[in-house]
C-alpha cells in the first residue's frame, strides 16, 4: 500500500472519529553492516524497517500510534490508540501542526550508486583493511572492530493543514581499531571515514591512521596533578560538546534541565571567540537536512556569537511556551516517538589558526586525544564533569610523551569562557539526519588529575 493511499484512507478516518487536526509520518530504509575479525566474517546484517506514526489531536489533545505495517485493518487500531492516549495526557501546552513553509532548501544527500556497490566488495574491503593493518607493524596484534556499512534513509510527513514534505539520505562508513603491544602493554587506536561515495573510500589510509595512532600511545606515563593549558583534538572536542548538547534545547531549559533559558538570552556565555552553530544546511557535513521532524524549515543560526548567547533550539511546542518561532529543531525517535529537540549541524566555526597554532606558546600542557566515561562523568544540568583521559604532554610547543592513567575535570559553563583558541581543522561525524563537527579547541583553567 501507498504512503498516499493510506494517508487518505487514515485522514478521512480520523475526522470522522472526532479528530480535529491530524498527521501521518512514515520513516523506513535499509541497513548493510560486516565486521570482520582474523580474517573472517564475524558480523553481517543486511536489515530494512519501515514505520508509519499517526498523531491527532482529540478533545483538545495530541495524541499518538504507531504501526510497523502500513495497511487499511491497523488504521482503526491506530485511531483508538492514539484517541485512547490523548485522555491520558497532563500537559496543558497544546501541540501544534505545521502548516508548512513557503519555500525550502534544495539538499542532495542521497547518491544512487551508493546503493548499488555489492555486498561481496564490502566484505572485500573490510577484510583487506584488516590484512593492512595488520601488516604494517609487527607490534599490531590485531584489527578489531574492522568494519564497513552503508544506509539509506526516506521520511514522509503530512498532515491536514496540508503539509506535505519527504526526503532521502543515504551515507556510508567504514571504521577499524589497531591494537598494539609492546612490553607486554597494549594500546589501540582507531580511524574512521565516512561519505556518499565509495571512490573515496581509502582503506589503506583508515588502517594506517588507527596504527600510528595506536602506536604513539606505547610509553605512556601518568603525570602528577596540574592545572595547565589543555588542547583538546577535534574527536575529543566533538565527543565533549556532544554530552552538553541538550543545555542548549529550550524545553531542558524551560523544565529546569539546563541552565540556559530564554533569560540568558544576549549575555555573554563563553570567550569573545567563540561562536557555536546549528545550521540546518552545512557543506561540510553529510547531514543536512531541508526540514525538521515537525516539517518546518530548518534554519541557518548561531547559538553562540561572538561569545554571546543568541538562540537556544526549539521545535514548536517549546517556542510557543517562550513566544518565539521554532528554529528547525524537531525531532523523533523513529516513526512512533513523540516529538523532543535535536540539533541539526552543530558546530564550533574554525579559525584561521592550525593544530600546531594551538600548541605553540605552550610551555607546558596536556593534548587530550582520548576521554572515557563521557555520559557517567558529566552532569548536564550543572555543567559538571570528570573524565579519564589519555594524551600527551607537551613542552615548548611539541608532542614529547604519551599520557596515561589521566583524568581531566571541570564545569562546561566555565570551559565555553576559558576556551583560549578555535583551531581551523573542523571535522564532522555525520551519519546522515544531523552531524556534530569540532575543530581542536585550546582551553585554560582545567585541572588534570594523574595517578
Amino acid at each position: 500500500m501507498t504512503f498516499e493511499s493510506f494517508k487518505a484512507e487514515i485522514f478521512a478516518r480520523a475526522q470522522a472519529k472526532g479528530f480535529t487536526d491530524y498527521e501521518l509520518f512514515q520513516s523506513g530504509g535499509t541497513s548493510f553492516s560486516v565486521r570482520v575479525f582474523d580474517g573472517e566474517i564475524q558480523e553481517y546484517k543486511n536489515a530494512a524497517s519501515e514505520g508509519i506514526g499517526f498523531r491527532g489531536t482529540y478533545n483538545g489533545k495530541m495524541g499518538y500510534a504507531a504501526s510497523e505495517l502500513m495497511a487499511l485493518e491497523v488504521i482503526d487500531q491506530m485511531l483508538d490508540n492514539a484517541a485512547a492516549n490523548a485522555t491520558i495526557i497532563e500537559d496543558e501546552t497544546v501541540e501544534i501542526l505545521y502548516p508548512g513553509d513557503a519555500s525550502y532548501s534544495e539538499v542532495n544527500a542521497y547518491n544512487p550508486a551508493l546503493d548499488e556497490v555489492d555486498a561481496g566488495q564490502k566484505i572485500t574491503w573490510a577484510l583487506e583493511m584488516e590484512a593492512y593493518a595488520k601488516s604494517l607493524d609487527p607490534r599490531v596484534k590485531m584489527a578489531d572492530f574492522c568494519t564497513v556499512t552503508n544506509s539509506n534513509a526516506a521520511m514522509s510527513i503530512a498532515n491536514s493543514h496540508g503539509l506535505d514534505l519527504t526526503r532521502k539520505s543515504n551515507v556510508a562508513m567504514a571504521y577499524v581499531i589497531a591494537r598494539v603491544e609492546e612490553n607486554g602493554v597494549m594500546k589501540s587506536g582507531q580511524a574512521w571515514w565516512a561519505g556518499r561515495d565509495f571512490a573515496d573510500f581509502d582503506y589503506k589510509k583508515i588502517a594506517d591512521d588507527a596504527v600510528k595512532k595506536a602506536l604513539s600511545y606505547l610509553g605512556a606515563t601518568s603525570i602528577e596533578s596540574c592545572e595547565v593549558p589543555i588542547v583538546f583534538d577535534n574527536e575529543t572536542t566533538r565527543d565533549f560538546f556532544g554530552v552538553f548538547t541538550s543545555i542548549f534545547m529550550a524545553e531542558n531549559g524551560q523544565k529546569g534541565f539546563s541552565l540556559l533559558n530564554k533569560d540568558k538570552l544576549g549575555e555573554t556565555i563563553a570567550a569573545p571567540h567563540v561562536t557555536l552553530r546549528d545550521d540546518g544546511i552545512c557543506t561540510d557535513s553529510l547531514g543536512s537536512m531541508a526540514f525538521d521532524a515537525e516539517g518546518v524549515a530548518t534554519q541557518q543560526k548561531a547559538i553562540i556569537e561572538n561569545g554571546v548567547l543568541t538562540s537556544l533550539l526549539y521545535n514548536l511546542k517549546s517556542a510557543a511556551k517562550d513566544g518565539v518561532k521554532s528554529t528547525g529543531n524537531a525531532a523523533k525517535q523513529g516513526h512512533g516517538g513523540a516529538i523532543t529537540t535535536s540539533t541539526t549541524n552543530f558546530y564550533l566555526q574554525p579559525s584561521d589558526k592550525s593544530f600546531d597554532d594551538l600548541l605553540a606558546g605552550i610551555e607546558r600542557g596536556v593534548l587530550i586525544t582520548e576521554m572515557a566515561g563521557l555520559h557517567s562523568g558529566a552532569n548536564a544540568v550543572s555543567g559538571d564533569f570528570s573524565f579519564s583521559a589519555e594524551g600527551f604532554l607537551i613542552e615548548n610547543g611539541k608532542l614529547i610523551q604519551p599520557l596515561e592513567q589521566i583524568t581531566v575535570a571541570g564545569n562546561f559553563y566555565e570551559l565555553l569562557k576559558n576556551i583560549d583558541a578555535v583551531g581551523n581543522d573542523l571535522r564532522f561525524r555525520s551519519m546522515g539526519g544531523g552531524g556534530m563537527g569540532m575543530p581542536s579547541i585550546k582551553v585554560n583553567g582545567l585541572k588534570i588529575s594523574g595517578m
